[in-house]
């Protein structure tokens, strides 16, 4: 492709410290380079145990037009969690069929793809030298993830070398197989504690999760964490820095792992163009903790604890706070409320385009629906159709701003989104992100945002993208109940109570000198049809005498059906007497040629009577309409059609 390159990320569960890691090497080397960075990511784990919910994420990566991008990376671990991975089996054999998109996956193998992994030899080393070499311990155990797991004794083989290359020896009891994830830390305190294996004075983890389940356990049942057994964790997660006791811990190569997969795309993309390789020093990975007994950093933490706290006020003068909107601030804003009470779907677009400054900093932010969103008989689940809309679109870099049904602008799905197509002055990250209720396919979401401020999207957006997928699944909702309670459900006519609310419509948008126009129609022999063919031929002589009806209608003119083979068809306008003659030979020829296109054995025909009154304010609707049906059994009379027959 022409223009700035294109990478894609498929992703899952952007907000989490892995994937923030990722996206922050990834974004960077997209700056150097100059390339746009487009995200297609589900909001949750694909473990999730909400089957449907997970498939209508999932679905996002459909949405994606592998012909426009020029390189895609796969970040594998995050793509797994449901049954048998078909989700990541489906997406790779998309990118199969595009043998010459450079591709890559980060972490785990997969054929056909180049695998990126990262290089974390030296932080892993290092958690036994910290413990070794700066304190001094010596009864080392390990706590390593599940067993056969290749990532798992991978960091096992490393931990044992480094303890032995230090003259110490590990009990083969000290050599502990868990799950990367918070039980079988606490088991193995519990196992310490109860003598089940010969107390250790430091334990190696290979997870952080691990290392804080661990370390709570072990202070809840009397053991001192660090001065009786020291604790150190591999991660440098959020929750680690912030845990009661702080755990020490190695960050791992995770951001240039990312880094290195941009570099691998350039290399093929751009074949002789300059590779920036992103460059760190190991000692900056290890952020100590009072799990190891060295003095936590209170900045971090405190910037973290900060993050994750639900904070009602915050200083409104502090530019970087006041530019980013934290979980207190969405939640004080009341959004759900401002979007589930939407009582029509213009306004719930107009609730969607007010409350789309809480996603700030962004670029642009673009809703887009599939043109029958509201049509809860179509809903589907997989794939996008041909066509979408964009319903609302805000901008905070002069670009397109907008809401509504009036103002949405169609394009083909292919594109993604009309924006992309153009390039823009500096590169930028997309997020695409699906919308749907349940499952069921309403379109996606794409935010876009400078590269490297502020690059994941987080816990706020993610809510805020489920209150819209509710606001959106209640307004169709109330949308449909509010049909139903003014159309009949068989022919789509408005019934009773819908007349009586549009025809006060009329009244109130009618103009002097205008008249009052009603027809009556009443089918010909509907007992004889159901009693000889059975009442679902009576059905579809029905709705085949409210189609001529419905064809011959004009503007500002409605069809009712209003009860088993009656219609009316009402309007106020510019008629004149011989107006009722015409409509009624109209509706004769129209019916008649639907019952020969129908072919059945039997006729299709009904009965009609049509009125004119020249002054719709000096006769009641029921007045015109018992004048109307007289005309209409004279009719039947006259021609000897009794409902009987």
């Amino acid at each position: 492709m022409g223009g700035r390159k294109r990478i894609g990320l498929f992703t899952a569960y952007p907000e989490t410290t892995h994937v923030r890691r990722i996206l922050e090497g990834v974004m960077g080397q997209c700056e150097k380079y100059d390339y746009d960075l487009r995200v297609f990511a589900s909001s949750v784990h694909f473990s999730f145990l909400h089957r449907d919910y997970v498939r209508g994420e999932a679905n996002i990566f459909e949405l994606a037009n592998l012909d426009r991008l020029d390189g895609v990376i796969l970040d594998s671990v995050s793509l797994m969690g449901d049954q048998d991975n078909q989700i990541l089996k489906r997406l790779l054999l998309r990118l199969s069929r595009c043998e010459k998109l450079p591709k890559c996956s980060l972490e785990l193998p997969l054929e056909g793809v180049r695998l990126i992994r990262s290089n974390d030899e030296e932080a892993l080393r290092e958690q036994c030298r910290h413990a070794i070499e700066v304190h001094g311990r010596k009864r080392i155990c390990v706590l390593t993830g599940n067993q056969g797991s290749e990532i798992a004794e991978a960091r096992l083989a490393l931990y044992l070398d480094e303890i032995r290359k230090h003259g110490l020896d590990v009990l083969p009891e000290h050599i502990v197989y868990g799950d990367f994830y918070y039980f079988s830390g606490d088991a193995l305190a519990r196992r310490i504690a109860a003598d089940e294996i010969p107390r250790p004075d430091a334990v190696i983890c290979a997870s952080d999760t691990m290392a804080m389940a661990l370390v709570d356990r072990l202070i809840k049942m009397g053991i001192r964490v660090p001065e009786d057994v020291l604790v150190i964790g591999f991660d440098f997660s959020d929750e680690g820095a912030i845990n009661p006791t702080t755990i020490a811990s190695y960050e791992p190569a995770v951001l240039e792992m990312g880094a290195n997969a941009v570099d691998y795309l350039r290399g093929l993309m751009e074949p002789g163009a300059e590779l920036i390789p992103f460059r760190r020093d190991v000692s900056t990975r290890f952020h100590a903790g009072a799990s190891c007994g060295c003095r936590t950093d209170p900045v971090y933490a405190m910037k973290r604890f900060r993050d994750s706290l639900y904070i009602s006020s915050y200083n409104q003068a502090d530019e970087e706070l006041n530019e980013r909107v934290g979980l207190g601030l969405f939640m004080e804003s009341y959004v759900m409320e401002g979007f589930t009470a939407s009582k029509s779907s213009e306004e719930c677009f107009r609730n969607i385009y007010d409350y789309v400054d809480l996603l700030r900093p962004y670029r642009n932010f673009y809703l887009c629906l599939k043109e029958n969103w509201k049509n809860m008989d179509d809903d589907t689940y997989e794939g996008y159709p041909e066509t979408m809309r964009v319903y609302v679109a805000s901008s905070r870099a002069g670009g397109a701003m907008f809401y509504g049904e009036e103002s949405a602008v169609s394009f083909p799905t292919a594109e993604m989104l009309p924006k992309l197509s153009e390039t823009d002055e500096k590169p930028s990250v997309c997020y695409f992100s699906p919308v749907h209720f349940d499952g069921a396919l309403l379109g996606f979401a794409v935010l876009q945002r400078e590269l490297c401020r502020h690059p994941a999207v987080n816990v706020v957006y993610r809510n805020w993208l489920r209150y819209l997928n509710n606001a959106l699944e209640m307004t169709r909702s109330k949308e449909r109940l509010q049909t139903l309670s003014v159309r009949d459900s068989m022919t789509g006519a408005y019934n009773r109570r819908g007349m009586y609310e549009m025809y006060g419509r009329m009244l109130s948008e009618a103009r002097e000198g205008e008249a009052l126009f009603v027809s009556v129609v009443d089918m010909d022999g509907l007992k004889y049809v159901n009693d000889t063919f059975g009442h679902g031929e009576g059905d579809f002589g029905i709705k085949t005498v409210c189609a001529a009806l419905t064809s011959v209608m004009r503007s500002r003119e409605i069809c009712v059906r209003s009860g088993g083979d009656e219609f009316f068809l009402i309007g106020i306008g510019k008629y004149s007497c011989e107006d009722a003659a015409d409509r009624a030979r109209a509706f004769l020829e129209a019916i008649e040629k639907a019952s020969k296109r129908a072919d059945k054995p039997y006729t299709i025909s009904a009965s009609i009577g049509c009125a004119v009154f020249s002054d719709y304010r000096q006769i009641s609707l029921d007045s015109a309409i018992s004048e109307a049906d007289e005309r209409m059994y004279r009719y039947k009379v006259r021609n000897r059609r009794h409902r009987s027959v």
